[in-house]
């Protein structure tokens, strides 16, 4: 008789439950660090996964600025609640944004708060766990989880709560904006690395990803980032490694739309100069529901 498996995950650990017939029994994997200290030790050498950083909060600032205009034009607060580094914060803040960034990663926001600085912008940063923005005080025009945040929720039960919890932050009216991987082709492709990020320095560093998935079938895989940095006697090489769950457009869409939040669209990156796909929606006005 062919094994059922009934899969549950909850971060760091997950359990899979395997059926044989009328017998039972559970198989429980552990995922080394969380997430927050994945992003504690990447804090130093995230900027290596764009090829020029600082262009890219430049760029990316702006796709983010038409986005906002196209969809709400009087937005001007707005809360970054996976801010990591600051990539997009800093982006939007230099356009004029009043930005307030929040992040799991308490290195990764001294490091946004180092950027800002450098920049000569003023941002205020938080540590909070968007699942929960209860601490965070006010509602927003903008509320935006960027960079493929989402899918370190290993769970259905996580992602439904980090869209009730960003929908509780904003002003009747508001917009959310979410950006991804793009999981529908990730999940047929299943790739098992992508192109090499090279900074020619000095000192030269190269930015490795490898994607090891756990089965043909499954959403969950492992990344490793591998960060080759050149010195004087030789290559010194930095190991990062977290779990995520591809989670498709649909599945996305489905979840916002349960939260209470109206007009879901999906944006290709393409078409608004994002590197991903973007998912904006909006809260209803005037609608009462029962927010945390």
């Amino acid at each position: 008789m062919r094994p059922l498996a009934y899969r549950f995950w909850h971060s760091p650990t997950a359990c899979e439950r395997v059926q044989i017939g009328c017998r039972q029994f559970y198989r429980v994997y552990s995922f080394g660090v969380s997430v927050g200290d994945f992003y504690d030790e990447l804090a130093q050498d995230y900027h290596l996964v764009y090829h020029d950083w600082y262009a890219a909060i430049e760029r990316q600032g702006a796709a983010l600025d038409r986005l906002i205009r196209n969809r709400l034009a009087s937005a001007r607060d707005v809360l970054d609640c996976s801010c990591g580094i600051g990539t997009q914060s800093l982006g939007l803040a230099s356009l004029g944004y009043r930005v307030k960034g929040t992040d799991i990663s308490e290195r990764s926001l001294e490091r946004a708060r180092t950027e800002a600085v450098r920049l000569g912008l003023e941002i205020s940063f938080a540590r909070c766990d968007f699942r929960d923005l209860g601490p965070v005080e006010g509602t927003f025009d903008v509320v935006m989880s960027c960079d493929n945040a989402i899918p370190h929720l290993l769970t259905e039960d996580d992602v439904a709560r980090v869209f009730r919890a960003m929908r509780s932050k904003l002003r009747p009216g508001g917009l959310l904006i979410i950006t991804v991987r793009d999981y529908d082709k990730a999940l047929v492709e299943r790739p098992a690395t992508t192109t090499p990020q090279i900074n020619p320095g000095p000192p030269r560093q190269v930015l490795v990803r490898l994607h090891d998935w756990d089965a043909l079938d499954s959403p969950m895989y492992t990344i490793h980032l591998l960060v080759l940095t050149e010195g004087p006697t030789g290559w010194k090489v930095n190991h990062y490694s977290t779990r995520y769950r591809a989670i498709g457009r649909e599945a996305l869409k489905v979840a916002a739309e349960h939260a209470g939040f109206t007009q879901v669209r999906w944006n290709e990156g393409n078409d608004v100069g994002f590197h991903q796909p973007v998912l904006t929606a909006l809260r209803e006005v005037n609608k009462p529901r029962n927010d945390p």
